[in-house]
């Protein structure tokens, strides 16, 4: 086992702490909108940050990092979520333009880590790859756009 990097240690806990955020500014936007499709996609989206800030929760564990509170976190990003303004609509071509840098982020954890960290990092950078793959399907009007999601949620990967 090689030894890890504080960097890689500090960054990891960020990325964790953000994606716990994730999953409660996408609940909260979910619960603004009133057509039941846009409402279900965005959940969707939150469970996506779930299930990727639980496939990375045993690193943090196997350093023994502590990340801030998690309601603490979910508690400010609920708020955030229930304030932003614009429609879904708004958020989606919002996030067409994000999304795609936050894989450069991902990338750049898994290239700092410990090899054996690895395969639970590429779980995380799927998440990113299948919210991506979303939006674009969304924006083309694809009826089957959650399917990379979905499949995400299913697998745990891309």
């Amino acid at each position: 086992m090689s030894e890890p990097s504080q960097k890689y240690l500090d960054t990891l806990t960020l990325y964790y702490e953000e994606e716990v955020e994730g999953e409660a500014y996408f609940h909260a936007l979910a619960e603004r909108f009133s057509d039941p499709e846009e409402r279900r996609k965005m959940t969707m989206v939150g469970d996506v940050e779930t299930y990727a800030y639980k496939a990375v929760q045993p690193l943090l564990e196997k350093y023994s990092l502590t990340p801030r509170p998690l309601d603490e976190l979910r508690s400010a990003a609920r708020n955030s979520g229930l304030e932003a303004e614009g429609d879904y609509l708004h958020f989606i071509r919002k996030w067409q333009v994000e999304f795609p840098g936050y894989i450069d982020d991902f990338e750049g954890l898994e290239a700092m880590a410990p090899a054996e960290d690895v395969p639970l990092l590429k779980i995380l950078t799927d998440h990113e790859h299948a919210a991506i793959a979303f939006i674009e399907r969304e924006l083309k009007g694809d009826p089957n756009c959650t399917d990379p999601m979905q499949h995400y949620l299913d697998t745990g990967t891309a």
